[in-house]
């Protein structure tokens, strides 16, 4: 008996997934046919991929998690097989983001490459930073765009750019009229920012802290848009990135503090398994990143 591609396919999905179920109902194939490819490849390999304990969930053993790596890049390679007859890319890109950069940069970039390769789809998932890191251990997607990281095993981490974060308030805020400030200035102003366990939220009171102590927050959210939305309407100073408000800065609806010292930027990176090869579109969507940095 060898092994078969739709073997290697059942295994992947079940790997991924987590569930015989999910595999087959993703492949559009019984739930049986599914348990008999898994267990044709494991008579085959002779050794265990999956172990099954009464009353838990389908868990993959060392071994198979060693392999899952090597399957996926087979079956990519069969599918850029599969398509380069085609010539130009093609297919659905599914790339996973943090919210900020999901917000701002990354839409224009995903129509961009699109209106480059036509027949290319492009969906977005934005999640936070750990549940992305696993995602990417488990081969749910391949490619993903994180605010800077430590590095964490089995994850290339490529840093991409720079982004800026900028204090604004609402045109009509008191502190708006003024010139020249000082972070003593913003003592007892009210805040908007993201939620506390943000490590932008966190890097910003620690920054703050020895000049103007704790900061009084008046809103919070786990949203940037919502906070975006909150210093609008005037309910305190924010702390966001410029590419999220500078349509708002253009016309009139923040302005932006001068404050002396103040310098606020972090590296956004591109997060990739390490230990797969990436498939033909993937790749070309990478290279498009770093040409628009």
């Amino acid at each position: 008996m060898k092994i078969s591609i739709r073997q290697l396919q059942v295994f992947d999905a079940v790997a991924t997934l987590g569930s015989v179920t999910a595999a087959a109902a993703k492949l559009n194939v019984s739930q049986s046919a599914a348990s008999t490819a898994i267990s044709d490849l494991q008579i085959v390999l002779g050794r265990q991929l999956f172990a099954h304990a009464k009353g838990r969930p389908l868990q993959i053993t060392d071994e198979g998690r060693r392999l899952h790596p090597m399957v996926r890049s087979v079956l990519g390679e069969l599918e850029d097989i599969e398509r380069d007859g085609q010539g130009e890319l093609s297919g659905q890109l599914v790339i996973g983001a943090t919210a900020t950069i999901a917000e701002t940069e990354l839409p224009r970039l995903c129509v961009e490459f699109m209106r480059r390769h036509p027949k290319v789809q492009i969906r977005v998932e934005s999640e936070s930073t750990l549940t992305l890191f696993e995602r990417l251990g488990r081969f749910e997607i391949e490619t993903a765009l994180i605010e800077n990281f430590p590095n964490v095993p089995g994850i290339e981490l490529t840093r991409w750019k720079t982004d800026e974060l900028v204090l604004v308030v609402s045109a009509d805020h008191p502190l708006a009229r003024r010139g020249p400030l000082q972070i003593a200035d913003l003592k007892d102003a009210h805040w908007c920012l993201r939620e506390a366990n943000s490590s932008e939220t966190a890097r910003l009171r620690y920054y703050m802290h020895e000049e103007i102590g704790q900061l009084p927050v008046a809103f919070e959210s786990t949203s940037n848009w919502a906070v975006r939305h909150a210093v609008i309407a005037g309910g305190g100073i924010g702390c966001l990135s410029r590419a999220l408000v500078q349509f708002d800065l253009d016309n009139g609806r923040l302005a932006q503090l001068d404050v002396a010292g103040f310098s606020y930027t972090r590296a956004f990176s591109l997060a990739r398994p390490s230990s797969i090869r990436r498939s033909r579109l993937v790749a070309a969507f990478d290279h498009f990143l770093f040409e628009h940095e």
